[in-house]
């Protein structure tokens, strides 16, 4: 199927098919339409929000010969159903429906509609925003992860420049070479106890106290001690400390 081909037109907007969306995103059809049922049902709860300006509901011949349900999401609606993912998937979805929807005015309209690139403009500050707090907080991911990012940084920026945002376009492609070349190479992904305390709802007293209980303080290729004094745990460390979660929690409760 052809790229412009996964648009189509409804109440004069253009619009995707849940199936679609829901092969983009790695979901169940049954899953998305299942949230997409809620998501209407929150609008609808609000006056001033129309929840056709998101969603519309459709339907599609099955196997079994019998009509079944589906929606066609707008520009704002698949806009709704990607700031609910979280990580390179959401990314990746916002990436290809911009690039779709924007194709295909391109084709038809030859150029622009003012309201949808004002939309997508907030839909890429959002996105830029927040794949920053994201790097962020995995500023120690290995190379092959990162290089991926680097490339969706890039994939971003195409999509700016498409809709004349220079600015923001190059502060993607600054984002991707950083993202590449931040992390020296041999770079370990270290945690502190608070961090793996979060990961196992305990206290990070306790993670330090399970880390001498299981040796992990005393392997130095699990952990070292920094030269103010605390811990840093490598990822060997986070897989023993998970094993033992059970225990560690109950120890914590006690």
């Amino acid at each position: 199927m052809e790229k412009n081909e996964l648009i189509k037109q409804v109440n004069n907007q253009e619009a995707m098919d849940s199936r679609d969306v829901a092969k983009m995103i790695g979901k169940r059809h049954t899953d998305l339409i299942r949230d997409i049922r809620r998501y209407i049902s929150d609008l609808e709860t609000d006056a001033k929000l129309r929840p056709s300006d998101f969603f519309v509901e459709s339907s599609y011949l099955g196997g079994n010969g019998q009509d079944r349900v589906s929606f066609l999401l707008t520009k704002q609606g698949c806009e709704f159903v990607a700031n609910k993912l979280t990580g390179r998937k959401g990314t990746i979805f916002t990436a290809t429906y911009v690039g779709l929807f924007n194709q295909y005015q391109a084709e038809h309209n030859g150029k622009m509609i003012g309201s949808d690139k004002n939309l997508t403009r907030e839909n890429l500050e959002f996105k830029l925003k927040w794949l920053a707090e994201m790097r962020k907080q995995n500023i120690n991911k290995d190379h092959q992860l990162r290089n991926e990012d680097a490339k969706i940084w890039l994939e971003l920026a195409n999509v700016a420049d498409d809709y004349g945002e220079r600015r923001m376009a190059t502060e993607m492609r600054n984002e991707a070479i950083n993202t590449m070349t931040s992390l020296p190479v041999g770079g370990q992904r270290e945690y502190t106890a608070s961090e793996i305390a979060n990961k196992l709802g305990v206290s990070a007293i306790q993670i330090g106290k399970w880390g001498n209980k299981l040796g992990i303080k005393r392997d130095q290729h699990l952990s070292y001690r920094t030269p103010e004094g605390a811990w840093r745990y490598f990822p060997e460390a986070v897989e023993l400390f998970q094993k033992n979660q059970l225990e560690i929690q109950e120890d914590f409760w006690d």
